[in-house]
């Protein structure tokens, strides 16, 4: 059974799996190299539906591991199979079944394109049911992960189909007319939702060699899954995917401590280690390898980002407004789930900066009294840390900058404790505002009598 993993519309968004405005490449696309469309549209399915199972995760994780440990190449050609699919969902009236009346439908559509489909149709299947007849074979079922010799002892059930052994039996490349009418009356009749089956975990196993194929191009890990009743992650070596020669860090959270506040200056790469973390734990949730060295990571119920929040003007909200109700869309989620990983970016940064500080820092304190989901919370507020750090549990992180010869240098590091480094003053006069805006001619105003 499925067992829902809680991640909403604006998450995705944050972390850019499917959509982004820019134009920019998105997660998907990291995975849009399948042989097949239908082997597209199941990773589709599968990202649409993160999972908190540990069994299917571990299965799925399992299977995609085998095909690029064995190097496993499907052999098989995107328009064929498409070809299969619209053939077996061909809604033309069956073929009849014997002789007589398959001489009459040979003799008056052979030349017709639906008897074209048909017969590539059938061409085309036998061709995929003999293959992967062979591929079957040739794998030691015995030390098949499970969950990839569940699919494949399924494929070959059906393989065993009577109508199936004799259309493989066949060593014609040409089927005979009477051929074409009896295999097409039994494959789109009683066969039909069988091989429709068949054709479905095709597309699977299309999917995990390219989820393997990318995992070994971009070095990907492989998920380890934590049955502790304590939570922790600890990873090693993340980084975006979609970023190239990206600095990699180093992230460990525990039940003893299961909130981190980071800080950093403008432009020190809070907002790109937020998606990237909460990327690792969305990847490793539907059983996919993950950006980073090596990943350990209790099972969570759910996933909540606030990144990228936009202005509500349809609905007459101000961002700060949009940001409130976020934050209770939030701790309503935690009422109703346990071992929640919710990531803020920035608390509040619509408002002014006494409200912002306040609310941050009831917010904070509030959240940080609940110990069975995880928070990890950027802010440009260094002066939160010193009344937070009374609260034993909290961890403190920043990502480092320095100057050097009156430049600053961005480290994208992460490191413990609480930034220094204040940029936004370098960056107004580095730009020269202050030089142009008293360069703009002063209007005097005259004495009027």
């Amino acid at each position: 059974m499925m067992m829902n993993f809680k991640m909403d519309r604006q998450t995705y968004k944050d972390l850019n799996i499917f959509s982004d405005a820019r134009g920019a490449d998105t997660i998907f696309s990291l995975f849009k190299s399948t042989r097949t469309l239908g082997g597209k549209e199941k990773i589709q399915q599968m990202m649409e539906n993160p999972s908190c199972d540990i069994r299917l995760l571990n299965g799925r994780k399992s299977a995609i591991q085998y095909f690029q440990d064995h190097q496993l190449h499907l052999e098989i050609k995107s328009e064929q199979l498409d070809l299969i699919s619209y053939y077996l969902k061909f809604k033309k009236v069956l073929s009849r079944n014997n002789m007589l009346d398959s001489l009459v439908d040979f003799l008056g559509k052979k030349t017709s394109n639906d008897y074209y489909i048909v017969t590539k149709g059938l061409e085309y299947l036998i061709s995929l049911l003999k293959y992967h007849s062979r591929f079957i074979a040739e794998q030691d079922l015995e030390n098949v992960p499970e969950y990839l010799s569940m699919k494949l002892e399924e494929m070959k059930n059906i393989l065993l189909l009577e109508s199936l052994k004799t259309a493989m039996s066949s060593s014609r490349k040409k089927l005979k007319f009477y051929q074409v009418s009896k295999l097409d009356h039994r494959f789109r009749g009683k066969d039909k939702e069988a091989l429709l089956r068949l054709v479905a975990l095709v597309y699977e196993l299309d999917a995990f060699e390219t989820i393997a194929v990318l995992a070994g191009k971009k070095e990907f890990c492989f998920p380890e899954y934590s049955e502790n009743e304590d939570m922790e992650v600890e990873l090693l070596g993340f980084a975006h995917p979609l970023i190239d020669h990206p600095v990699r860090n180093d992230i460990f959270l525990s039940q003893q401590e299961n909130m981190v506040l980071l800080t950093g200056s403008n432009m020190a790469g809070k907002s790109s280690l937020l998606k990237s973390l909460g990327l690792a734990v969305y990847l490793s949730h539907l059983g996919f390898p993950v950006p980073a060295t090596s990943m350990k990571t209790s099972i969570f119920n759910g996933l909540l980002t606030t990144i990228n929040l936009p202005d509500q003007i349809e609905e007459g909200l101000s961002h700060y407004y949009a940001e409130v109700k976020r934050v209770k869309e939030a701790a309503s989620s935690l009422l109703e789930n346990d071992r929640m990983f919710i990531i803020f970016d920035e608390l509040f940064r619509g408002t002014n900066v006494k409200d912002a500080y306040d609310a941050s820092l009831l917010i904070i304190s509030e959240l940080a009294a609940i110990r069975n989901s995880v928070f990890f919370i950027s802010t440009h507020l260094v002066e939160l840390a010193n009344p937070l750090k009374k609260i034993g549990h909290i961890s403190f992180k920043y990502l480092d900058t320095f100057f050097e010869k009156e430049k600053p240098v961005f480290t994208y590091r992460l490191k413990e404790g609480v930034s220094e480094e204040r940029l936004g003053m370098y960056f107004i006069h580095k730009e020269g505002i202050v030089d142009i805006i008293r360069a703009v001619p002063q209007q005097k105003l005259s004495n009027s009598v």
